[in-house]
């Protein structure tokens, strides 16, 4: 007994000396948490930071609190242990984190459900019964891991399911969760009353504002009568009334709904009340936030002014004309209450990194070994200029150019590009495709003035001039003519650009759709006209399915008309990312012709081209943003109607599939492609993998 108070006392002797030595509210110099790979998402919510005073009862809530965090993600039996080391007249605190186990979900029931079943009320629960494939994203559905936190937002999600189906006297019990702790399996239990579905019986906009008209808003409502009740397009209404009315400058107006239930006859009559208060002008535009971006470029993409009435429209279009730039990380455009008939717009931008100064050697899949310098800015000394010059090196290539682009000339609508550059690509070829080499090198520069028209189109014209070099190659008499012989191009240039887009690099909605004219023949030898268009449409489903899924529709067509000389290096090919159809190796989709004097091939090229893809993207990076894995399937369509000596006199077409990493790096976008040939005929020379820089995602 004797020595089991010795033992207890030297242990309270221990803890008195080792708190005796700890500073007494020392500041905290250091915080580390061990044992997770999500520390920086708890660093978040221990309720402590570097700098702070130490206390034994601070560092207990940041234990608490990690447990917390930690069982809201479906961890249970979590232990966080503190270790306190004195640092000088300091401490260093480290949570060593023992995660405790998950919870899975092994079934879900639902009591009181008649009408609709059991797995489409389970379907967009977070704590749901996982799948084999849940692990997947988008395509698994998520589920199986028990979410303790989700669980009211899960009672709201099957109301809102009835809602969508009219049945507006659906009510949902609070979720009874079960768990098994010696299998840490758990089971979730909902009880319903489901009701009938209502129609709607009538849709009505009820009070007068000036310049409304009524009668054209009633058809653009998606609630019609005699249909079933759905709360998603109540919303959808919601959100329309107030852009219609904001738009005449009421930022105050309120939109309410108003509801009258038959509950014998299971209809329901609505009706938007509409108080309109004041007309809302801007006092003042205030930017904030640009370190580098000089006031006025700012201000030349902002759609409202101080005197101006405010306008809903506008304040959108303003965000996503800023966005659009690329200037800009984040843009925030709020507005702020001064008094009842004026308001402040806050413009918040955090800068983006627009310029990069990088060189070094690499290894490319198709480039082989490479040395490469750069210095780029899109956004020079924070006047929106854009300038480059690169310097690119390869064992098969290199790239030397130099441009500029002032997009608003001395603050005005019109645009000025000018650029030199000087290139060469040798094009070999696997055994196999009995393809002959050769070696292309093009000199040349342009120019091109523009303006911008409205808010989302810009058309330009301008004049380029090329001098083509062909050697290391066999000659080929192809009609009397040599397409692989050198010539110069003079050209007349124009082009019409649209673009709505939300971001520069990353858009999540909205239409980017360019077409370029080239005339050939002003002097030089090339004669030819070329038509191109470039197409992409974009489509977020985080506000549908709550989830940051992107769907990208892309298409690049082109056609050439011969006017007397167009040579094989003005013509078309297909494969890599740079040409169109991923998996294929770069310019190796083209139709050919065969020398009948030594049975070489030859890339022909074609004067018409159509490539589609469709691609799906969804985040990898949760924390930065700067990260996504994209999948796609591509489809290509070339065909030759000038060489009449074309083997191939129809189209060629293929296909591939496969998925890409796209990294918003410090260096500027880079593109990690991985790709599966679908239709490789045997001929084709093919690339699984590829990288590619500087390209929009």
């Amino acid at each position: 007994m004797i020595k089991k108070v010795l033992i207890l006392l030297m242990i309270g002797m221990s803890s008195l000396v080792l708190n005796a030595a700890l500073p007494q509210k020392a500041p905290i110099t250091n915080i580390e948490i061990k044992g997770v790979d999500d520390a920086d998402k708890l660093m978040e919510v221990i309720g402590i930071k570097k700098g702070d005073l130490y206390t034994p009862e601070k560092v207990q809530h940041a234990k608490e609190m990690i447990i917390k965090a930690l069982e809201a993600s479906g961890y249970y039996g979590t232990t966080v242990k503190a270790e306190i080391q004195p640092v000088h007249e300091s401490v260093a605190i480290t949570f060593d984190v023992n995660k405790g186990q998950k919870i899975k979900i092994d079934k879900v029931t639902f009591v009181g459900n008649k009408h609709l079943s059991s797995s489409v009320l389970e379907d967009n629960l977070v704590n749901k019964k996982g799948t084999w494939f849940s692990w997947i994203p988008i395509i698994g559905g998520g589920g199986g891991t028990a979410m303790p936190d989700q669980l009211p937002y899960d009672q709201m999600r099957i109301r809102e399911t009835y809602l969508e189906r009219g049945y507006l006297d659906a009510k949902v019990s609070e979720p009874l969760m079960k768990v098994d702790f010696s299998n840490y399996k758990a089971d979730v239990t909902y009880v319903v009353h489901e009701g009938e579905p209502y129609k709607v019986a009538s849709v009505k906009i009820q009070g007068a504002v000036p310049g409304l008209n009524i009668k054209e808003l009633d058809e653009e409502l998606h609630l019609k009568p005699g249909k079933i009740f759905n709360v998603k397009k109540l919303r959808k209404d919601l959100k329309m009334l107030h852009e219609k009315i904001g738009n005449l400058g009421y930022a105050y107006a309120q939109v309410e709904p108003l509801f009258k239930k038959d509950s014998k006859n299971h209809t329901v009559s609505i009706t938007y009340k509409i108080v309109p208060h004041k007309k809302v002008y801007i006092n003042d535009v205030i930017i904030t936030g640009n370190t580098k971006t000089l006031d006025y470029v700012i201000r030349r993409y902002i759609y409202l002014a101080p005197g101006d009435l405010y306008n809903y429209t506008d304040l959108e279009e303003t965000k996503k004309e800023l966005q659009r730039t690329g200037f800009f990380d984040k843009v925030i455009v709020k507005p702020q209450r001064v008094s009842e008939n004026k308001i402040n717009l806050i413009v918040e931008v955090t800068e983006a990194q627009t310029g990069s100064l990088s060189g070094g050697v690499g290894y490319g899949s198709y480039d082989g070994f490479m040395v490469n310098a750069s210095v780029s800015d899109r956004n020079l000394f924070g006047t929106g200029i854009a300038g480059s010059l690169t310097l690119d090196y390869g064992e098969k290539s290199h790239n030397y150019a130099l441009s500029f682009t002032d997009p608003r000339i001395f603050n005005t609508l019109f645009s000025l590009s000018m650029g030199v550059y000087d290139s060469k690509d040798e094009y070999e070829y696997d055994a196999d495709t009995n393809l002959t080499d050769y070696t292309v090198s093009r000199t040349g520069g342009w120019f091109s003035f523009g303006r911008k028209i409205g808010r989302h189109m810009h058309a330009s014209v301008g004049y380029s001039y090329t001098d083509v070099d062909y050697h290391d190659y066999t000659p080929v008499d192809v009609n009397g003519t040599n397409p692989y012989e050198s010539y110069k191009k003079s050209s007349l240039l124009g082009s019409f650009t649209f673009d709505n887009t939300d971001d520069y690099y990353v858009p999540r909605e909205g239409i980017y759709s360019k077409i370029n004219l080239e005339y050939a023949g002003l002097g030089g030898d090339a004669e030819f006209w070329r038509t191109e268009l470039k197409f992409a449409a974009y489509y977020g489903m985080e506000d549908l399915i709550d989830y940051d899924l992107i769907w990208r529709y892309k298409l690049h067509a082109g056609y050439i008309h011969d006017d007397g000389y167009t040579p094989v290096a003005e013509m078309y090919t297909l494969g890599g990312a740079r040409d169109g159809v991923r998996g294929f190796a770069p310019g190796s989709i083209s139709p050919r012709y065969i020398d009948p004097d030594t049975g070489n091939e030859y890339i022909a090229g074609g004067n018409q081209m159509v490539v589609n893809s469709i691609e799906a993207s969804i985040p990898l990076d949760m924390i930065t943003h700067n990260m996504r894995l994209t999948g796609f399937v591509d489809y290509g369509m070339i065909r030759n109607t000038i060489y009449k000596t074309v083997m191939q006199k129809g189209w060629m077409d293929r296909a591939s599939t496969g998925a890409q990493i796209e990294w918003k790096s410090p260096f500027g976008p880079i593109n990690l492609v991985f790709a599966y040939p679908i239709n490789k005929k045997s001929q084709d020379d093919t690339s699984v993998f590829e990288f590619t820089m500087g390209s929009k995602f």
